[in-house]
């Protein structure tokens, strides 16, 4: 796991000024301006797109041969066609039109029929209160907002805004099926330590819309990805989260964030503390994840109504001593610390010569780490 965030912010902001992008799915009407305030619910843009094409295998349906099918297909190609049509007709078989669209092709070696459906209106909206920052005409807009964000180590799913809810008193607790019920419905629960696979399809049944968690188990991740997400391998490095995933609408499923990583690992406290600070609060969960340049890491942003102080927040600051961090080694994964010594040329204890960073984790240790295995908490 990488260290350091592709974005260069540490894990947890209390205070800054986030910025959401929020794009069409294709080419289409933006209908903010730069400069207009907008709350989650308002429309920043509108676009038509075209669901995928359908084959429909009527010579299967009909119980005839393949080349027989063009002359039983009533309606002709590029003939626009209406849900429950007649498409083709043998005897007392009959094969219907399953969506409104156009008839594209008919194929006499394999008895596929090709529709096209219709495009479908597809509204996007802001998804956090804020203020419009830039428009790019007939793409999106750049939202900005004054905000608490917290970003994780992985996430599973798309983009979410609900109002946060807390279901753990402690950091080291696990959701279970029974913490989750109608109350949970449009929401995003807080736990600790992680959720079972049980609760997770119990969140999905309740229509809970995203999950932030310390860990989950890897077994239970890929066994709800599969299910939830069209059969969506979790170990293929190559796939989803090498290359990204689209996160242009909601989706129908929960958004799982993790902060610190697979297992069962307890959230660290200056997240949790943060999270428990804005229980019942609106936020805007994205879980997109993506290992190949450009990185990126999944987050959480809660909007607020005004910086502390009414002073624009001044920007993070380099590692450097004195720093609170997270360990990410599997030796002490989620442990916290402060930095006391940077060396760009220490050598660990096993001899190897690397950047390192001593951290004090408490008053009587101190351990020596690659500064590839820290992240700065703030």
């Amino acid at each position: 796991m990488s260290s350091h965030f592709p974005n260069g912010l540490p894990a947890v902001l209390p205070t800054t000024v986030a910025q959401i992008y929020r794009r069409l799915p294709a080419h289409g009407d933006v209908v903010v301006r730069v400069g207009s305030r907008v709350e989650p619910d308002d429309t920043i843009g509108q676009a038509a797109v075209t669901p995928p094409a359908l084959f429909l295998d009527v010579a299967t349906a009909l119980g005839i041969e393949p080349h027989d099918v063009p002359r039983r297909v009533k309606r002709q190609i590029g003939e626009r066609v209406a849900p429950q049509q007649m498409l083709a007709k043998r005897g007392n078989r009959r094969c219907l039109v399953p969506v409104a669209g156009t008839l594209s092709a008919i194929d006499g070696e394999t008895g596929l029929v090709v529709i096209t459906p219709d495009p479908v209106p597809v509204n996007v909206t802001a998804a956090v209160r804020g203020y419009v920052a830039d428009v790019t005409p007939g793409r999106g807009a750049l939202v900005e907002t004054a905000a608490a964000v917290i970003q994780g180590a992985f996430g599973i799913g798309g983009e979410q805004f609900g109002v946060l809810r807390l279901l753990v008193t402690d950091r080291h607790d696990i959701i279970t099926p029974e913490m989750i019920d109608a109350r949970s419905a449009y929401s995003i629960v807080i736990g600790g330590a992680g959720i079972t696979l049980e609760a997770l399809r119990k969140a999905q049944q309740e229509q809970v819309r995203g999950v932030i968690v310390g860990g989950i188990e890897h077994g239970d991740a890929r066994a709800f990805t599969q299910a939830a997400l069209g059969g969506f391998d979790l170990d293929r490095p190559t796939g989803w989260y090498a290359h990204g995933h689209s996160n242009e609408s909601t989706q129908q499923t929960p958004t799982v964030l993790v902060t610190e990583g697979f297992g069962s690992h307890a959230m660290v406290e200056p997240l949790f503390e943060l999270l428990t600070r804005y229980d019942r609060q609106e936020a805007f969960l994205d879980g997109s994840t993506t290992l190949l340049p450009p990185l990126r890491r999944p987050r959480v942003v809660i909007p607020l109504p005004r910086l502390q102080g009414g002073e624009d927040p001044a920007a993070p600051r380099r590692l450097q001593a004195g720093a609170v961090v997270r360990l990410v080694d599997e030796q002490h994964l989620g442990m916290v610390g402060r930095v006391t010594v940077l060396n760009e040329r220490g050598q660990l204890p096993s001899g190897v010569r690397t950047a390192t960073a001593t951290v004090q984790i408490s008053e009587s240790e101190q351990v020596v780490v690659p500064q590839t295995a820290i992240e700065a908490l703030g």
